[in-house]
Protein backbone atom coordinates (compact mmCIF):
# COMPACT_ATOMS: atom_id res chain seq x y z
CA UNK A 1 0.00 0.00 0.00
CA UNK A 2 1.59 3.03 -1.23
CA UNK A 3 1.42 6.29 1.43
CA UNK A 4 -0.61 9.37 0.29
CA UNK A 5 1.20 12.14 -1.28
CA UNK A 6 1.67 15.24 0.85
CA UNK A 7 1.19 18.76 0.47
CA UNK A 8 1.67 21.76 2.36
CA UNK A 9 -1.40 23.01 0.92
CA UNK A 10 -4.06 21.81 -1.54
CA UNK A 11 -6.45 24.23 -3.31
CA UNK A 12 -9.85 22.98 -4.50
CA UNK A 13 -10.72 24.34 -7.80
CA UNK A 14 -8.56 25.92 -10.87
CA UNK A 15 -11.13 28.67 -10.97
CA UNK A 16 -9.18 32.35 -10.48
CA UNK A 17 -9.51 33.01 -6.97
CA UNK A 18 -7.67 29.53 -6.61
CA UNK A 19 -4.81 29.60 -8.91
CA UNK A 20 -4.36 33.12 -7.50
CA UNK A 21 -3.50 31.81 -4.04
CA UNK A 22 -2.14 28.70 -5.35
CA UNK A 23 0.71 30.52 -7.65
CA UNK A 24 1.49 33.22 -4.84
CA UNK A 25 1.87 30.19 -2.36
CA UNK A 26 3.90 27.90 -4.78
CA UNK A 27 6.00 31.26 -5.72
CA UNK A 28 7.32 31.65 -1.82
CA UNK A 29 8.26 27.84 -2.42
CA UNK A 30 5.04 26.48 -0.80
CA UNK A 31 4.44 22.45 -1.83
CA UNK A 32 0.99 23.19 -3.88
CA UNK A 33 -1.42 20.89 -5.01
CA UNK A 34 -4.79 22.17 -7.17
CA UNK A 35 -7.27 19.78 -8.04
CA UNK A 36 -9.94 20.74 -10.83
CA UNK A 37 -13.11 18.98 -11.85
CA UNK A 38 -13.15 19.94 -15.15
CA UNK A 39 -10.13 18.90 -18.03
CA UNK A 40 -9.09 22.69 -18.64
CA UNK A 41 -8.68 25.91 -15.22
CA UNK A 42 -10.73 29.06 -15.20
CA UNK A 43 -13.91 28.08 -13.23
CA UNK A 44 -16.98 30.77 -14.40
CA UNK A 45 -14.04 32.32 -16.49
CA UNK A 46 -13.99 29.38 -18.87
CA UNK A 47 -13.70 29.18 -22.37
CA UNK A 48 -14.75 26.77 -25.13
CA UNK A 49 -14.04 26.73 -29.06
CA UNK A 50 -17.20 26.36 -30.92
CA UNK A 51 -15.45 23.70 -32.96
CA UNK A 52 -15.50 21.84 -29.85
CA UNK A 53 -18.53 21.85 -29.28
CA UNK A 54 -19.81 20.39 -32.67
CA UNK A 55 -17.00 17.97 -32.28
CA UNK A 56 -17.89 16.58 -28.58
CA UNK A 57 -21.28 17.07 -28.87
CA UNK A 58 -24.68 18.76 -27.11
CA UNK A 59 -24.65 16.31 -23.99
CA UNK A 60 -20.70 17.85 -22.84
CA UNK A 61 -21.22 20.84 -23.64
CA UNK A 62 -24.40 20.98 -21.39
CA UNK A 63 -22.70 19.10 -18.71
CA UNK A 64 -19.44 21.83 -18.81
CA UNK A 65 -22.29 24.60 -19.00
CA UNK A 66 -23.74 22.73 -15.38
CA UNK A 67 -20.68 22.41 -13.80
CA UNK A 68 -20.22 26.41 -13.90
CA UNK A 69 -24.03 27.01 -12.93
CA UNK A 70 -25.05 27.80 -16.29
CA UNK A 71 -28.34 25.79 -18.84
CA UNK A 72 -29.20 26.64 -22.32
CA UNK A 73 -32.27 28.45 -22.14
CA UNK A 74 -33.23 28.43 -25.77
CA UNK A 75 -31.03 29.01 -29.33
CA UNK A 76 -32.11 29.97 -32.51
CA UNK A 77 -32.11 27.83 -34.66
CA UNK A 78 -32.16 24.91 -32.94
CA UNK A 79 -28.79 23.65 -30.84
CA UNK A 80 -28.75 20.81 -32.61
CA UNK A 81 -28.87 22.74 -36.21
CA UNK A 82 -26.59 25.32 -34.72
CA UNK A 83 -23.98 22.20 -34.04
CA UNK A 84 -24.79 20.05 -37.01
CA UNK A 85 -24.22 22.54 -39.32
CA UNK A 86 -20.97 23.87 -37.85
CA UNK A 87 -22.48 27.24 -37.14
CA UNK A 88 -20.07 28.19 -34.05
CA UNK A 89 -16.83 27.12 -35.84
CA UNK A 90 -14.58 29.43 -35.85
CA UNK A 91 -16.05 31.34 -32.53
CA UNK A 92 -14.72 31.24 -29.05
CA UNK A 93 -16.77 31.09 -26.11
CA UNK A 94 -16.58 32.59 -22.79
CA UNK A 95 -18.98 31.24 -20.18
CA UNK A 96 -20.89 34.23 -18.61
CA UNK A 97 -19.53 38.06 -19.70
CA UNK A 98 -16.23 37.81 -19.12
CA UNK A 99 -15.00 41.56 -20.15
CA UNK A 100 -11.79 42.18 -17.16
CA UNK A 101 -12.17 45.70 -15.54
CA UNK A 102 -9.82 48.38 -16.44
CA UNK A 103 -8.67 46.14 -19.29
CA UNK A 104 -6.88 43.78 -16.85
CA UNK A 105 -5.59 47.22 -14.61
CA UNK A 106 -7.21 46.55 -11.62
CA UNK A 107 -6.36 43.73 -9.24
CA UNK A 108 -5.23 41.43 -12.08
CA UNK A 109 -2.71 43.72 -12.87
CA UNK A 110 -1.34 43.67 -9.44
CA UNK A 111 -1.26 40.32 -9.09
CA UNK A 112 0.28 39.85 -12.13
CA UNK A 113 2.89 42.65 -11.10
CA UNK A 114 3.46 39.77 -7.63
CA UNK A 115 4.22 37.06 -9.88
CA UNK A 116 6.64 38.61 -12.61
CA UNK A 117 4.04 39.35 -15.05
CA UNK A 118 2.01 37.47 -17.81
CA UNK A 119 3.64 39.65 -21.25
CA UNK A 120 2.23 36.18 -23.09
CA UNK A 121 -1.09 37.27 -22.37
CA UNK A 122 -3.13 39.81 -24.93
CA UNK A 123 -5.83 42.04 -23.31
CA UNK A 124 -7.79 44.71 -25.68
CA UNK A 125 -9.34 47.26 -24.30
CA UNK A 126 -12.83 48.71 -24.84
CA UNK A 127 -14.85 52.14 -23.88
CA UNK A 128 -17.95 52.14 -22.20
CA UNK A 129 -21.55 54.05 -22.33
CA UNK A 130 -24.21 54.18 -21.41
CA UNK A 131 -27.85 55.26 -23.69
CA UNK A 132 -30.49 56.96 -21.79
CA UNK A 133 -33.37 58.30 -23.90
CA UNK A 134 -31.42 57.84 -27.38
CA UNK A 135 -27.83 59.58 -26.52
CA UNK A 136 -25.04 58.00 -25.46
CA UNK A 137 -22.63 59.19 -22.74
CA UNK A 138 -19.50 58.01 -22.39
CA UNK A 139 -18.27 56.27 -18.90
CA UNK A 140 -14.73 58.29 -17.02
CA UNK A 141 -12.04 56.38 -18.12
CA UNK A 142 -8.34 57.95 -16.43
CA UNK A 143 -8.91 61.67 -16.62
CA UNK A 144 -11.63 61.94 -19.36
CA UNK A 145 -15.24 62.38 -18.65
CA UNK A 146 -18.07 63.40 -21.09
CA UNK A 147 -18.87 66.71 -22.26
CA UNK A 148 -22.68 66.11 -21.34
CA UNK A 149 -22.26 65.08 -18.51
CA UNK A 150 -20.05 67.61 -16.87
CA UNK A 151 -22.05 70.73 -18.56
CA UNK A 152 -25.28 69.11 -17.15
CA UNK A 153 -23.67 68.97 -13.75
CA UNK A 154 -22.18 72.14 -14.02
CA UNK A 155 -25.64 73.67 -14.85
CA UNK A 156 -27.38 72.41 -12.24
CA UNK A 157 -24.36 72.25 -9.57
CA UNK A 158 -24.49 68.29 -9.09
CA UNK A 159 -21.74 67.19 -7.63
CA UNK A 160 -21.70 64.07 -10.27
CA UNK A 161 -17.52 63.12 -10.44
CA UNK A 162 -17.51 62.46 -6.51
CA UNK A 163 -18.55 59.17 -7.33
CA UNK A 164 -15.29 58.50 -9.42
CA UNK A 165 -13.37 60.44 -7.27
CA UNK A 166 -14.36 60.95 -3.78
CA UNK A 167 -13.21 57.38 -2.42
CA UNK A 168 -9.53 58.44 -2.95
CA UNK A 169 -10.21 60.59 0.45
CA UNK A 170 -11.96 58.24 2.42
CA UNK A 171 -10.43 56.43 5.29
CA UNK A 172 -10.93 52.69 5.67
CA UNK A 173 -13.19 52.89 8.41
CA UNK A 174 -15.52 55.19 6.14
CA UNK A 175 -15.38 52.82 2.92
CA UNK A 176 -16.57 49.86 5.79
CA UNK A 177 -19.78 51.84 6.93
CA UNK A 178 -20.07 52.77 3.03
CA UNK A 179 -20.47 49.05 2.47
CA UNK A 180 -23.74 49.01 4.01
CA UNK A 181 -25.05 52.29 2.15
CA UNK A 182 -26.80 52.02 -1.13
CA UNK A 183 -25.97 53.73 -4.46
CA UNK A 184 -29.44 55.04 -3.98
CA UNK A 185 -28.89 56.33 -0.63
CA UNK A 186 -25.73 58.00 -1.86
CA UNK A 187 -26.81 59.35 -4.56
CA UNK A 188 -30.31 61.17 -2.96
CA UNK A 189 -27.59 62.72 -0.71
CA UNK A 190 -25.43 63.91 -2.80
CA UNK A 191 -28.26 65.99 -4.96
CA UNK A 192 -27.83 63.50 -8.00
CA UNK A 193 -31.28 62.07 -8.51
CA UNK A 194 -32.44 65.38 -9.35
CA UNK A 195 -30.94 64.60 -13.08
CA UNK A 196 -32.36 61.29 -14.18
CA UNK A 197 -29.34 61.48 -16.39
CA UNK A 198 -26.83 61.76 -14.55
CA UNK A 199 -28.61 59.30 -12.16
CA UNK A 200 -28.90 56.84 -14.87
CA UNK A 201 -25.57 57.55 -15.93
CA UNK A 202 -24.31 56.45 -12.74
CA UNK A 203 -26.63 53.36 -11.80
CA UNK A 204 -25.85 51.67 -15.21
CA UNK A 205 -21.85 52.20 -13.94
CA UNK A 206 -23.15 50.53 -10.42
CA UNK A 207 -24.43 47.94 -11.76
CA UNK A 208 -21.87 47.23 -14.06
CA UNK A 209 -19.47 47.07 -10.65
CA UNK A 210 -21.92 45.12 -8.68
CA UNK A 211 -24.12 43.03 -11.55
CA UNK A 212 -27.34 44.64 -9.32
CA UNK A 213 -30.12 45.68 -11.02
CA UNK A 214 -31.80 47.39 -8.40
CA UNK A 215 -29.98 50.99 -6.97
CA UNK A 216 -31.20 50.11 -3.57
CA UNK A 217 -29.19 46.97 -3.15
CA UNK A 218 -26.08 48.19 -4.76
CA UNK A 219 -22.88 48.74 -2.54
CA UNK A 220 -21.03 51.95 -2.37
CA UNK A 221 -18.78 50.87 -0.01
CA UNK A 222 -17.42 47.88 -2.45
CA UNK A 223 -17.66 50.31 -5.09
CA UNK A 224 -15.27 52.98 -3.68
CA UNK A 225 -12.86 50.40 -1.97
CA UNK A 226 -12.63 49.08 -5.59
CA UNK A 227 -12.02 52.60 -6.78
CA UNK A 228 -9.40 53.46 -3.75
CA UNK A 229 -7.17 50.59 -3.93
CA UNK A 230 -7.57 49.30 -7.26
CA UNK A 231 -7.36 51.94 -9.56
CA UNK A 232 -5.95 54.95 -7.09
CA UNK A 233 -2.21 53.53 -7.88
CA UNK A 234 -2.76 52.97 -11.05
CA UNK A 235 -3.66 56.30 -11.87
CA UNK A 236 -0.62 57.64 -10.93
CA UNK A 237 0.89 54.83 -13.18
CA UNK A 238 -0.89 56.23 -16.01
CA UNK A 239 -1.75 52.62 -17.02
CA UNK A 240 -5.47 53.35 -16.45
CA UNK A 241 -6.68 54.21 -19.81
CA UNK A 242 -9.59 51.69 -20.57
CA UNK A 243 -13.04 51.01 -18.72
CA UNK A 244 -13.08 47.35 -19.54
CA UNK A 245 -11.65 44.63 -22.12
CA UNK A 246 -11.21 41.47 -23.33
CA UNK A 247 -8.66 38.64 -22.77
CA UNK A 248 -7.59 37.86 -26.43
CA UNK A 249 -8.31 34.43 -27.59
CA UNK A 250 -11.00 33.89 -25.16
CA UNK A 251 -10.58 35.04 -20.99
CA UNK A 252 -9.45 31.33 -20.00
CA UNK A 253 -6.30 32.38 -21.71
CA UNK A 254 -5.37 34.15 -18.63
CA UNK A 255 -6.08 31.19 -16.68
CA UNK A 256 -4.00 29.13 -18.71
CA UNK A 257 -1.13 31.63 -18.36
CA UNK A 258 -1.10 31.35 -14.53
CA UNK A 259 -1.07 27.69 -15.10
CA UNK A 260 2.42 27.61 -16.31
CA UNK A 261 3.43 30.10 -14.07
CA UNK A 262 2.37 27.81 -11.02
CA UNK A 263 4.02 24.86 -13.04
CA UNK A 264 7.17 27.36 -13.10
CA UNK A 265 6.95 27.74 -9.43
CA UNK A 266 7.19 24.21 -8.98
CA UNK A 267 2.83 23.91 -8.23
CA UNK A 268 1.19 20.89 -9.53
CA UNK A 269 -2.65 20.35 -10.95
CA UNK A 270 -4.34 17.59 -11.42
CA UNK A 271 -8.37 18.17 -14.01
CA UNK A 272 -10.87 15.55 -14.12
CA UNK A 273 -10.10 14.94 -9.93
CA UNK A 274 -13.73 15.98 -8.12
CA UNK A 275 -12.91 16.03 -4.08
CA UNK A 276 -15.64 14.11 -2.30
CA UNK A 277 -14.56 15.28 1.41
CA UNK A 278 -12.33 17.58 3.09
CA UNK A 279 -10.84 15.23 5.93
CA UNK A 280 -10.78 16.46 9.60
CA UNK A 281 -9.45 15.29 12.92
CA UNK A 282 -9.18 17.27 16.07
CA UNK A 283 -10.92 20.37 14.31
CA UNK A 284 -7.86 20.59 11.96
CA UNK A 285 -7.66 20.02 7.91
CA UNK A 286 -5.75 16.98 7.58
CA UNK A 287 -6.36 16.71 3.75
CA UNK A 288 -8.80 15.61 0.89
CA UNK A 289 -10.67 12.48 -0.54
CA UNK A 290 -10.56 12.81 -4.68
CA UNK A 291 -12.11 10.98 -7.35
CA UNK A 292 -9.61 11.17 -9.73
CA UNK A 293 -9.06 9.45 -13.54
CA UNK A 294 -7.55 6.80 -11.57
CA UNK A 295 -9.87 6.18 -9.09
CA UNK A 296 -10.42 7.39 -5.36
CA UNK A 297 -6.77 9.00 -4.02
CA UNK A 298 -6.09 10.72 -0.72
CA UNK A 299 -3.98 13.84 -0.31
CA UNK A 300 -2.16 15.15 2.86
CA UNK A 301 -2.32 18.97 3.88
CA UNK A 302 -2.33 20.84 6.83
CA UNK A 303 -3.84 23.65 4.76
CA UNK A 304 -6.39 23.32 2.32
CA UNK A 305 -7.84 26.03 0.60
CA UNK A 306 -11.84 26.04 -0.92
CA UNK A 307 -12.02 28.19 -3.93
CA UNK A 308 -15.96 26.37 -4.34
CA UNK A 309 -18.54 28.77 -3.85
CA UNK A 310 -18.97 29.36 -0.08
CA UNK A 311 -22.86 28.16 0.06
CA UNK A 312 -21.56 24.43 -1.30
CA UNK A 313 -18.78 24.07 1.54
CA UNK A 314 -20.86 21.13 3.48
CA UNK A 315 -20.91 19.46 0.21
CA UNK A 316 -17.41 18.30 0.72
CA UNK A 317 -16.76 19.22 4.78
CA UNK A 318 -19.06 17.82 7.49
CA UNK A 319 -21.24 20.79 8.80
CA UNK A 320 -20.74 19.42 12.27
CA UNK A 321 -17.58 21.12 12.17
CA UNK A 322 -19.03 24.69 12.27
CA UNK A 323 -21.58 26.67 14.89
CA UNK A 324 -25.06 26.45 13.43
CA UNK A 325 -25.30 30.40 12.98
CA UNK A 326 -22.31 30.43 10.76
CA UNK A 327 -23.74 27.53 8.55
CA UNK A 328 -26.74 28.76 7.98
CA UNK A 329 -25.43 32.10 7.52
CA UNK A 330 -23.37 31.02 4.66
CA UNK A 331 -25.51 28.84 2.97
CA UNK A 332 -28.40 31.94 2.94
CA UNK A 333 -25.66 34.55 1.42
CA UNK A 334 -27.33 35.06 -2.38
CA UNK A 335 -25.52 35.24 -5.90
CA UNK A 336 -26.81 37.02 -9.02
CA UNK A 337 -27.46 35.49 -11.71
CA UNK A 338 -27.76 36.62 -15.63
CA UNK A 339 -28.89 35.62 -19.30
CA UNK A 340 -25.79 35.76 -20.75
CA UNK A 341 -26.63 35.83 -24.74
CA UNK A 342 -24.46 34.80 -27.68
CA UNK A 343 -24.93 36.12 -31.34
CA UNK A 344 -22.87 35.59 -34.60
CA UNK A 345 -23.42 38.54 -36.58
CA UNK A 346 -22.81 38.60 -40.57
CA UNK A 347 -22.53 42.56 -40.40
CA UNK A 348 -22.20 45.38 -37.92
CA UNK A 349 -25.69 47.68 -38.67
CA UNK A 350 -24.47 50.16 -36.06
CA UNK A 351 -20.97 52.60 -35.97
CA UNK A 352 -17.35 51.26 -35.71
CA UNK A 353 -16.83 53.23 -32.74
CA UNK A 354 -20.20 51.91 -31.02
CA UNK A 355 -19.09 48.25 -32.10
CA UNK A 356 -16.04 48.26 -30.12
CA UNK A 357 -17.55 49.43 -27.04
CA UNK A 358 -19.58 48.22 -23.74
CA UNK A 359 -22.90 49.42 -24.14
CA UNK A 360 -25.14 49.56 -21.32
CA UNK A 361 -29.31 50.41 -20.47
CA UNK A 362 -30.87 50.49 -17.53
CA UNK A 363 -34.16 48.92 -18.67
CA UNK A 364 -34.27 46.85 -21.65
CA UNK A 365 -37.89 45.20 -19.50
CA UNK A 366 -39.37 47.12 -16.72
CA UNK A 367 -39.91 45.68 -13.43
CA UNK A 368 -43.55 45.56 -13.87
CA UNK A 369 -43.31 42.51 -15.84
CA UNK A 370 -42.31 40.43 -12.98
CA UNK A 371 -38.61 41.12 -12.43
CA UNK A 372 -37.57 42.31 -8.88
CA UNK A 373 -36.55 45.86 -10.99
CA UNK A 374 -36.01 46.45 -14.19
CA UNK A 375 -33.48 44.43 -16.08
CA UNK A 376 -30.47 45.98 -17.01
CA UNK A 377 -28.01 45.20 -20.11
CA UNK A 378 -24.41 45.63 -21.21
CA UNK A 379 -23.43 44.29 -24.40
CA UNK A 380 -20.44 43.81 -26.40
CA UNK A 381 -19.31 43.37 -30.44
CA UNK A 382 -16.77 41.07 -28.71
CA UNK A 383 -15.03 40.22 -31.86
CA UNK A 384 -14.78 44.33 -32.92
CA UNK A 385 -12.58 44.53 -29.45
CA UNK A 386 -10.41 41.21 -30.57
CA UNK A 387 -11.36 40.07 -33.93
CA UNK A 388 -9.44 36.06 -32.50
CA UNK A 389 -12.86 35.34 -31.22
CA UNK A 390 -15.33 35.18 -34.15
CA UNK A 391 -14.58 34.09 -37.82
CA UNK A 392 -13.26 36.06 -40.76
CA UNK A 393 -16.11 38.49 -41.70
CA UNK A 394 -18.32 37.31 -39.09
CA UNK A 395 -18.65 39.17 -35.63
CA UNK A 396 -19.79 37.75 -31.81
CA UNK A 397 -22.33 39.70 -30.28
CA UNK A 398 -21.98 38.86 -26.28
CA UNK A 399 -24.20 40.28 -23.18
CA UNK A 400 -24.83 40.15 -19.68
CA UNK A 401 -28.34 41.15 -18.49
CA UNK A 402 -28.59 40.86 -14.62
CA UNK A 403 -31.01 38.49 -13.18
CA UNK A 404 -31.65 37.23 -9.36
CA UNK A 405 -30.94 33.42 -8.70
CA UNK A 406 -34.42 32.80 -8.46
CA UNK A 407 -35.59 34.74 -12.02
CA UNK A 408 -32.27 32.68 -14.11
CA UNK A 409 -34.37 29.49 -12.63
CA UNK A 410 -38.20 31.15 -13.53
CA UNK A 411 -38.46 29.88 -17.39
CA UNK A 412 -41.30 32.73 -17.76
CA UNK A 413 -39.26 35.47 -16.81
CA UNK A 414 -36.27 34.03 -18.81
CA UNK A 415 -38.44 33.65 -21.58
CA UNK A 416 -39.53 37.10 -21.55
CA UNK A 417 -35.86 38.40 -22.07
CA UNK A 418 -35.04 35.95 -24.54
CA UNK A 419 -37.42 36.90 -26.80
CA UNK A 420 -37.27 41.22 -26.10
CA UNK A 421 -33.26 40.85 -26.78
CA UNK A 422 -33.42 40.64 -30.39
CA UNK A 423 -35.87 43.20 -30.25
CA UNK A 424 -34.42 45.82 -27.73
CA UNK A 425 -31.65 45.99 -30.13
CA UNK A 426 -33.49 46.49 -33.35
CA UNK A 427 -34.66 49.49 -31.76
CA UNK A 428 -31.52 51.35 -31.40
CA UNK A 429 -29.88 49.51 -34.37
CA UNK A 430 -32.80 49.12 -37.40
CA UNK A 431 -31.25 45.90 -39.24
CA UNK A 432 -29.87 43.99 -36.25
CA UNK A 433 -32.33 41.39 -36.47
CA UNK A 434 -30.93 40.99 -40.03
CA UNK A 435 -27.93 40.55 -39.28
CA UNK A 436 -28.10 37.41 -36.95
CA UNK A 437 -26.89 34.35 -38.04
CA UNK A 438 -27.21 32.51 -35.05
CA UNK A 439 -28.26 32.64 -31.85
CA UNK A 440 -27.36 30.78 -28.05
CA UNK A 441 -29.60 32.02 -24.79
CA UNK A 442 -27.59 30.78 -21.72
CA UNK A 443 -28.46 31.60 -18.65
CA UNK A 444 -25.76 31.51 -15.55
CA UNK A 445 -27.58 31.39 -11.82
CA UNK A 446 -24.34 32.17 -10.14
CA UNK A 447 -22.38 34.63 -12.39
CA UNK A 448 -21.83 36.02 -8.87
CA UNK A 449 -21.05 33.94 -6.44
CA UNK A 450 -22.31 36.57 -3.55
CA UNK A 451 -23.98 39.83 -4.62
CA UNK A 452 -21.88 42.83 -3.77
CA UNK A 453 -25.50 43.76 -1.80
CA UNK A 454 -25.55 46.21 1.19
CA UNK A 455 -26.11 43.20 3.34
CA UNK A 456 -22.93 41.16 1.51
CA UNK A 457 -20.35 43.04 0.25
CA UNK A 458 -16.77 43.09 1.10
CA UNK A 459 -15.87 42.59 4.74
CA UNK A 460 -19.43 41.14 5.05
CA UNK A 461 -18.75 38.13 3.21
CA UNK A 462 -17.06 34.89 4.41
CA UNK A 463 -13.44 35.26 5.65
CA UNK A 464 -10.73 33.55 4.06
CA UNK A 465 -9.61 31.96 7.15
CA UNK A 466 -11.91 29.91 9.06
CA UNK A 467 -12.62 30.53 12.54
CA UNK A 468 -13.79 26.78 13.30
CA UNK A 469 -11.33 24.30 11.24
CA UNK A 470 -7.83 24.93 11.73
CA UNK A 471 -5.92 25.10 8.12
CA UNK A 472 -8.81 25.52 6.11
CA UNK A 473 -9.37 29.04 3.92
CA UNK A 474 -11.50 30.12 1.41
CA UNK A 475 -11.37 32.12 -1.73
CA UNK A 476 -12.97 32.91 -4.51
CA UNK A 477 -15.52 35.96 -5.45
CA UNK A 478 -17.85 34.33 -2.51
CA UNK A 479 -14.99 34.99 0.24
CA UNK A 480 -13.80 38.04 1.28
CA UNK A 481 -13.09 40.01 -1.73
CA UNK A 482 -13.75 43.32 -3.30
CA UNK A 483 -13.98 44.88 -6.83
CA UNK A 484 -15.20 43.15 -10.46
CA UNK A 485 -15.92 39.54 -11.16
CA UNK A 486 -12.04 38.22 -11.99
CA UNK A 487 -10.94 41.33 -10.06
CA UNK A 488 -13.07 39.89 -6.80
CA UNK A 489 -11.83 36.38 -7.30
CA UNK A 490 -8.14 37.59 -7.42
CA UNK A 491 -8.12 40.26 -4.30
CA UNK A 492 -9.70 37.26 -2.13
CA UNK A 493 -6.89 35.28 -3.79
CA UNK A 494 -4.30 37.39 -3.10
CA UNK A 495 -5.78 38.25 0.03
CA UNK A 496 -5.97 34.29 1.69
CA UNK A 497 -2.33 34.09 0.28
CA UNK A 498 -1.22 36.22 2.36
CA UNK A 499 -3.28 34.95 5.47
CA UNK A 500 -1.72 31.67 5.35
CA UNK A 501 1.69 32.94 5.00
CA UNK A 502 1.57 36.06 7.15
CA UNK A 503 2.79 38.35 4.49
CA UNK A 504 1.39 41.75 3.05
CA UNK A 505 1.01 41.62 -0.26
CA UNK A 506 -1.00 45.07 -0.52
CA UNK A 507 -4.70 43.82 -0.78
CA UNK A 508 -6.32 43.45 2.75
Amino acid sequence: MTSAKKYDAIVIGAGVGGLSVATLLAKEGKKVLVLEQLDRPGGRALSIQGKEIADKGLDWYKKVLASQFTYIADSDPAIEKILADRMLDGYTLDIGYHAISANGAGYMLDFEDLIGGLPEVAKHGAMYGNYFKGTLYRDVAGTFVDPQLKKIGKEMKIPFLSFYYEAYGLPEEEIDRLEKVSFQEWAEGKGITKSDILFDHLHSVGTLFSTINDPKDISMGDIFRYFKHAFGPKLTRNVLGFVGGFVGNGTMEWSKAIVEKLKGFGGEILYKSRVLEIKVDDAKVTGVRVETPDGEETFLADTVISNIPAQHTFKVIDRKYFPEAWSTKVESMYGYGSYAPYMGLNKLVMPEEEAKMGLKNTCILPKSEGYDYDVYICWNIQSAVDPSVAPAGKYLYTAYLPLTEKESRNPELVKKIVARLPEFMEEIYPGFKESIDWKLDLVCWKLEGVAKSINQAGTQKVPVRSEHVKGLFFAGDTAKGYGVAMDCAIASGVICAGEILGKDFGIR
